[in-house]
């Protein structure tokens, strides 16, 4: 596993902020950089208790704002779309929103930061349905 501590746990963190995982993945998550990465910075092991946070004091206790690795208003809503797929969250988590139009090489890029850190597979989820029939799966 590598592991690049402001992108990865910054990417972790607005994963688990827009819903995409839970707060049990990024215990998982931490978990597995912890036991395969060799010496892992310390405060990960503030991730493995994420609960206490509740999205707040997470700076305080790493000691830097981490980089997301996301870019913009759109890439944030991408991840909203996915937790949605992933029944995460109700389709009304949207806001009403139609699907974003990312580039491909975007798409592409969170796409493979899930895989590597939390192990799923984007393309293999149910495509986004957001109750009009003209979008039916």
């Amino acid at each position: 596993m590598r592991f690049n501590d402001s992108i990865d746990l910054g990417f972790a963190v607005a994963a688990l902020i827009t819903g995409t995982v839970d707060r049990s993945e990024i215990a998982d998550w931490a978990a597995r950089v912890i036991d395969e990465v060799e010496d892992p910075p310390t405060y990960i092991y503030a991730m493995l208790d994420i609960e206490r946070y509740h999205g707040r004091g997470l700076h305080d206790e790493i000691g830097f704002t981490p980089t997301t690795g996301v870019n913009s208003d759109d890439e944030f809503q991408y991840l909203r779309e996915i937790a949605v797929r992933r029944g995460k969250e109700d389709p009304d988590y949207l806001g009403g929103k139609s699907p974003v139009s990312l580039a491909a090489v975007r798409k592409a890029y969170i796409d493979n930061l899930l895989k590597i850190n939390f192990g799923f597979d984007v393309q293999s989820l149910p495509p986004l349905y957001l109750g009009d029939a003209s979008r039916a799966p």
